[in-house]
């Protein structure tokens, strides 16, 4: 039996579903609305948890019981059908239910005055490693992370899950200028280091991480710009006794953070 407060959608036209679908869809739509939307019972309880309100939610009848504490806080409630799930759902395997909440407030401002340790994502490209990055960000302690504009979104489906909920929980600032934020950072005392292989760079592992420090994750294929590079302390690299040129930029990212946690 369905409160009153639920809805009954049946319709693959219904107005609601395809707003939903498209917000799932497109960074551009989820820019013009002020919105995102999170799918499966996890990701939904975690952005509920967060103090996140969701504005509507999106629930087949199996999952009602499962998901009361998203329900409970939810302004609207629309039960669909399975078929409608499929259609809102970017996954293969649709998990039925669906939040819809206003985006999250990562303002452009680096105010950093009470973080220790920052880390900086200079032009990423995959979704995935954004969100192990932040993963890994949230577990080892880092105080906050400065992304690039140009980043994946971190409202997309594939980062929302790659998260894990920590997008939820770890502050984030969205900077259009990362050398800006670099500078901003030397401001305010913080060693900032760019990961760069160069003649003048050093072993991570050799450095006295010690007060306010930061580090900049560059590109996948191209890493840091120049221009990055020289807007920051001083080089880095990571010491690997293998032949492998590089590191993947989420693997590389985690040791970096865990050097600087750590100490």
């Amino acid at each position: 039996m369905y409160s009153e407060n639920y809805q009954l959608i049946a319709s693959k036209d219904n107005k609601q579903v395809k707003r939903c679908a498209k917000l799932v869809s497109s960074r551009k739509y989820r820019r013009e609305e002020g919105l995102f939307v999170t799918e499966g019972q996890r990701l939904c309880e975690d952005a509920v948890r967060s103090g996140l309100k969701p504005l509507q939610t999106f629930i087949v009848e199996d999952m009602l019981e499962k998901c009361s504490t998203v329900l409970e806080q939810s302004e609207q409630i629309f039960v669909i059908t399975e078929e409608l799930s499929a259609k809102i759902s970017d996954t293969q395997t649709p998990q039925g239910v669906f939040c819809v909440f206003q985006t999250l407030d990562n303002g452009t401002t680096v105010d950093t005055m009470k973080w220790q340790r920052v880390l900086l994502l200079s032009s990423l490209q995959d979704p995935g490693n954004i969100g192990t990055i932040i993963r890994s960000a949230e577990a080892f302690g880092i105080d906050g992370l400065i992304l690039s504009a140009d980043c994946p979104d971190l409202t997309s489906p594939k980062v929302l899950r790659s998260t894990m909920g920590g997008v939820f929980r770890l502050p984030i600032k969205v900077v259009e200028n990362i050398e800006a934020a670099i500078e901003e950072l030397k401001e305010q005392d913080f060693a900032v280091y760019a990961t760069a292989l160069s003649d003048k760079s050093v072993p991570i592992t050799e450095l006295k991480l010690e007060g306010k420090c930061a580090a900049v994750i560059g590109n996948e294929g191209n890493g840091l710009t120049q221009q990055v590079i020289d807007a920051c302390t001083a080089p880095v690299i990571i010491p690997m006794a293998g032949k492998a040129e590089s590191l993947n930029a989420a693997i590389a990212a985690s040791i970096v953070i865990w050097e600087m946690c750590r100490q």
